[in-house]
C-alpha cells in the first residue's frame, strides 16, 4: 500500500522511516554491500526512499535519461554517483537542459568534473575534532556551517557526511553559485577546509528568466536509505525534493552509477518474501569450498592490478601525501645537507678531472741521430766560426759608416790617429778602447772562433759606437 499525493510530504518521511527496522549508523562502511551480506544490508546504500518522495509529488520515472532531456520545463533529472572515469555528467546535455528550465541534481564524491561548471574533487575529508565526527567515526563528519538564509536549508541545522570529497568552482563559469554547505575548519586535509559541500547553481535571471536549477553535492550518501536517520539529512532530502519539483513538473530521470533506475515501487528490497510452499523442495546444499584456494590466472591478476591502480588514482593518495608534507626544512640538518651534496658535486668533478688527466698521454719522444763526440766537437766549432763571421761583418759595416771607405787601410789608419773621425767623442778613453776592438776585428783575414756570449758583448759594442756616431755633433776644422 502507498500514499496519495494528497497526502502532506513533510509527514511522508517521518512515517516511512517509522516503518523501516532502525538501523545503527554505517555510515563509516564502503559504499556497496559484500555479496555475502544479508539483504538487509544493501538496503542502506540504495535511494528507495529519497525517489519515493520525488515520485510522491506527481513524478513518472522516464526509462531512459534522453527521453528527460528532451523536456526541460517538466523533467527533473538526478544523478548519483559516479558516471564515467573523466566527467561525473555530460554538460553538453545538462547546461542546456538548466537554462530551458529542468532541474538536475549531481551528487558524487569522487574525482570529476563537468566541464567549466564545477569540480568534484575526491576525499575522503576526515576531522581528529570530536566535535565534528559524529558518533567517533572520523570519516564522518557533523556539518553545521550552512546557509540558513537560503529556502535549501529551511529547517535544517546540521547535516552528517559519509567519506565525502568537495566542490571546486572555477572563475567566470556560465552559471552562478551558491555554496549552502561548507567543510568544517577542523578537517584534513588542509585544502579542503571552508571548500564548499553543496550547492545551488542558476544561470542569470534577468537575461534568462525561465532558466532552472541545479544542485551539486561532494557525497550522494546524504540521499542514501541509512543516512536519512541521522542528523537533518531527512528534513534537507525533503527541501531538495521541494526545490528539484518547483513548476509543473512531471517527469523524472533517476540515474544510479550510470544506470537509470525504474520506479521505486519494484525496488526488491520493498517487495514482501512470499513464505515457501509445503510441496516447495529446498534448494541442493552447496558443494564444500576447497581447502587450498586455485591459483588466480594472469587475466585475474591483470584484472586485480588495474582495480588498485584505479582505485589508488581515484583516492588521491600521492597529493594528498605531499600536501601534508612539511614544506619548510629542518634547520639543523638543511646545511648539513647542503654542504654534503657540495661535497659529493667537488668529489665527483674531482674524479673527473683526474681521469681526463690520466688519459692524455704526452707524446712519445722524437728520436734522434747518434753521434761522436769528435762530431760534436766538430759541430761546436763551426758553430762559434758563424758567430764569429757574424761579428766580423758588423764591425767592418760599423767602419765603413764610420770612415766612409770600404779599403782596410783608411780603417787602420783610424787606429793611429782616431782624430780622422768626423767625431770628437771617439778620442775619449773608453770609446777609444771599444774603437780599437772593433777595427782590430774588421781587418783581421780570418773571422774567429767566438761564443754566443762574446757576440753579445761585440754587438753592444757596435750598437754604442754607432749611437755615438749618428748623436755626437761633427768635429768643427
Amino acid at each position: 500500500m502507498f500514499w496519495g499525493r494528497a497526502f502532506p510530504i513533510q509527514l511522508l518521511m517521518p512515517l516511512v522511516l517509522l516503518m523501516l527496522p532502525v538501523s545503527v549508523a554505517v555510515a563509516q562502511e564502503g559504499r556497496g554491500a559484500a555479496v555475502s551480506s544479508p539483504p538487509n544490508a544493501a538496503w542502506h546504500f540504495r535511494y528507495e526512499l529519497f525517489q519515493m518522495l520525488l515520485e510522491e509529488r506527481g513524478l513518472t520515472v522516464e526509462s531512459s535519461l534522453d527521453a528527460a532531456l528532451a523536456a526541460p520545463e517538466e523533467s527533473v533529472v538526478v544523478m548519483l554517483g559516479k558516471l564515467n572515469r573523466i566527467q561525473v555528467a555530460d554538460p553538453g546535455k545538462l547546461l542546456p537542459f538548466v537554462a530551458r528550465g529542468g532541474t538536475v541534481l549531481v551528487a558524487c564524491d569522487r574525482a570529476g568534473s563537468m566541464g567549466v561548471t564545477a569540480n568534484f574533487v575526491s576525499g575522503p575529508i576526515t576531522s581528529e575534532d570530536e566535535a565534528t565526527q559524529y558518533q567517533n567515526l572520523p570519516d564522518c563528519l557533523r556539518v553545521s556551517d550552512l546557509d540558513r538564509d537560503h529556502p535549501l536549508m529551511n529547517g535544517v541545522n546540521e547535516i552528517v557526511l559519509n567519506r565525502t570529497g568537495w566542490l571546486s568552482f572555477l572563475p567566470g563559469g556560465v552559471m552562478q553559485w551558491q555554496t549552502v554547505a561548507s567543510v568544517p575548519q577542523t578537517c584534513s586535509p588542509r585544502r579542503s577546509r571552508g571548500q564548499p559541500l553543496m550547492a545551488v547553481g542558476q544561470y542569470d535571471s534577468q537575461r534568462m528568466p525561465d532558466t532552472g536549477t541545479m544542485i551539486v553535492a561532494a557525497d550522494p550518501t546524504l540521499f542514501t536509505n541509512s543516512m536519512l536517520w541521522h542528523g537533518d539529512n531527512s528534513v534537507l532530502a525533503i527541501r531538495v525534493s521541494e526545490l528539484l519539483c518547483r513548476g509543473d513538473k512531471k517527469r523524472l530521470a533517476f540515474v544510479v552509477e550510470g544506470q537509470p533506475q525504474p520506479t521505486y515501487r519494484s525496488s526488491p528490497l520493498l517487495q514482501e518474501n512470499p513464505s515457501p510452499s509445503p510441496q516447495q523442495q529446498p534448494p541442493p546444499p552447496m558443494p564444500p569450498y576447497p581447502q587450498t584456494p586455485p591459483k588466480p590466472t594472469w587475466e585475474q591478476l591483470l584484472r586485480m592490478a588495474n582495480a588498485v591502480i584505479q582505485h589508488v588514482e581515484e583516492s588521491n593518495i600521492l597529493n594528498e601525501a605531499v600536501i601534508n608534507h612539511p614544506r619548510y626544512p629542518n634547520a639543523r640538518l638543511y646545511p648539513l645537507v647542503v654542504l654534503m651534496g657540495l661535497a659529493v658535486i667537488a668529489a665527483v668533478g674531482l674524479l673527473i678531472k683526474l681521469a681526463h688527466t690520466a688519459a692524455v698521454q704526452p707524446p712519445a719522444p722524437v728520436p734522434r741521430a747518434m753521434q761522436s763526440a769528435h762530431g760534436m766537437a766538430a759541430d761546436e766549432k763551426e758553430e762559434s766560426s758563424r758567430y764569429g763571421s757574424a761579428a766580423q761583418g758588423l764591425a767592418r759595416e760599423l767602419c765603413f759608416e764610420l770612415t766612409g771607405s770600404r779599403v782596410v787601410a783608411d780603417w787602420q789608419k783610424v787606429l793611429v790617429d782616431p782624430s780622422l773621425l768626423s767625431v770628437e767623442v771617439m778620442t775619449q778613453k773608453p770609446h777609444r778602447h771599444d774603437l780599437v776592438t772593433v777595427v782590430e776585428l774588421a781587418v783581421s783575414r780570418s773571422a774567429p772562433h767566438i761564443s754566443p756570449r762574446r757576440l753579445q758583448q761585440l754587438g753592444g759594442i757596435i750598437r754604442r759606437l754607432r749611437t755615438l756616431h749618428r748623436e755626437a755633433p761633427p768635429v768643427t776644422v
